[in-house]
Order: structure tokens, then sequence, then C-alpha cells
């Protein structure tokens, strides 16, 4: 006998709170455009290219700063908030079968969409999303920083 999904990907409609592994992979690959755009910019305001020391080795470096990077920093912040904010899932977790909800299963305000993004920035303390990482890994509904700040968590979209 089959089990039915419900419309959240799990049966009776419960919420699948178990996607660490998908969530992830998603962010892995919300990172891609990311890094195409800091490149784009690097090479087009900051420093990107070969350089050669004085004692003749050669080394890469991009960088960004100043405005450029604040600028490179909003537009990643307006990343997540915008596809958040209108379909409740960045590229990543599209592909990766995910999207964020509030705990009741409903959806939120764009106001939560910018507080839960601008608090990555918590989560990705010190490196490595390491902070999100443990406080996905230690509550209950899986939730990092800035999910247990708005009310919302991360689950397979049905």
């Amino acid at each position: 006998m089959e089990t039915e999904l419900g419309p959240t990907g799990s049966p009776e409609g419960t919420l699948d709170y178990k996607v660490t592994g998908r969530r992830i992979v998603a962010a892995l690959l919300d990172l891609i455009p990311l890094i195409v755009l800091f490149l784009v910019m690097a090479s087009a305001f900051g420093n990107f290219g070969k350089t050669v020391d004085e004692e003749d080795a050669e080394t890469y470096k991009v960088s960004l700063s100043g405005a450029p990077f604040v600028l490179y920093s909003l537009l990643t912040l307006a990343y997540y908030v915008v596809f958040e904010g209108l379909t409740a899932r960045t590229p990543g977790k599209f592909i990766m079968g995910l999207k964020v909800v509030k705990l009741d299963g409903g959806s939120y305000s764009w106001v939560a969409a910018l507080a839960r993004n601008v608090l990555r920035i918590v989560d990705g303390l010190p490196v490595f999303y390491i902070v999100g990482l443990i406080t996905i890994a230690v509550t209950e509904k899986n939730q990092r920083i800035g999910d247990l700040a708005v009310g919302t968590t991360v689950v397979r979209a049905g």
C-alpha cells in the first residue's frame, strides 16, 4: 500500500523538517550565481588578476573593497530576500525541492524574509555557517538563527 504525500511532501500533510542535507546542497547551489557576480564585480571595480611579488612568485588576487563591496553585499542580500519574498525559495531551494514556511506551514511576510536573511551574518559565524549548522542540528525543527528569530523553517516542498 502506497502512502500518499500531502501538500508539504510528507504523509498526512505534516511538515518535513529533516532536510539538512538538501539544505546544504541548496546553499551551495545558491553560491554559484553569487560567486559569478563577485568575480564580475571584482574584475570591473576591484582587484582581479595575477600579481608578481619581489621574489618573482606569481599569485592571483580577487577582491572588492569600499563602495563596490557594499554594493555586492546589498545585491547578495537582495538575492535571498527577493527570491524568498516572492516564492518562499531561492533557486537552490527550488532545485532541491525545498521552501521556507512559517512554523504552522503558512507563508511569511517580506519583513520576515528580510530579517531572516540579514541574520545570515550571525549564522555564518565564525566561518562556513558553523553557527547556522549547529542551530539546525540542535533545534527540533532544524532552524538556523534567522529562522528562530522570525518563526520560520525550511521544509520539503510538496
